[in-house]
């Protein structure tokens, strides 16, 4: 089964209209793609490293240590994606939340950026009302279409907008 991150708008907006919430978990591929393009990156500097680290001196053998702890750091963390689907774009009734920390409530979002970068790359940012706030970046590890998700989301923020700021609450359909 596809995660909702790589289903069409109309089925983002059917599970929020139903429950409330569309909760986008990390995609696997892209991760994947990330760490297989990070090992070939660093594997030919150090696998070269493995074969020089009997003759290296004091400064070099540190230098070998921190870039095995990196690598063995990433990979740890790569797994850790895959494995938990973390962290998670989760738009509900109160707003947009990226991960555990990363919140912004819809009263304070004053647009939905475009999508920008290149296509392997591209991000849509949740600007805030305040210029001085930080704003949320919205990537493709959560989102395959992210042109579809900036318009999804102007949708989603207009109808809030409409509502007299705020999404009334719907019964469960039983």
């Amino acid at each position: 089964m596809a995660v909702m991150g790589e289903r069409s708008p109309a089925e983002w907006t059917e599970e929020f209209e139903r429950t409330g919430r569309v909760v986008f978990p990390v995609r696997r591929r892209p991760v994947l793609i990330q760490f297989a393009l990070f090992l070939l990156l660093i594997s030919g500097s150090q696998i070269n490293s493995l074969t020089e680290i009997d003759s290296a001196s004091g400064i070099d053998l540190i230098f070998h240590l921190i870039g095995f702890a990196s690598v063995a750091g990433l990979v740890s963390m790569a797994a850790w994606q895959l494995i938990t689907q973390r962290p998670m774009v989760i738009v509900d009734r109160e707003g947009v939340r990226y991960g555990k920390k990363r919140f912004m409530p819809w009263a304070d979002i004053g647009t939905i950026g475009l999508a920008t970068g290149p296509k392997f790359f591209m991000a849509v940012p949740v600007l805030p009302a305040n210029v001085w706030d930080k704003d949320l970046r919205l990537n493709q590890y959560n989102v395959k279409d992210v042109p579809a998700l900036a318009a999804w989301l102007t949708t989603v923020l207009k109808q809030y907008r409409a509502n007299g700021r705020t999404f009334d609450e719907q019964p469960a359909a039983d």
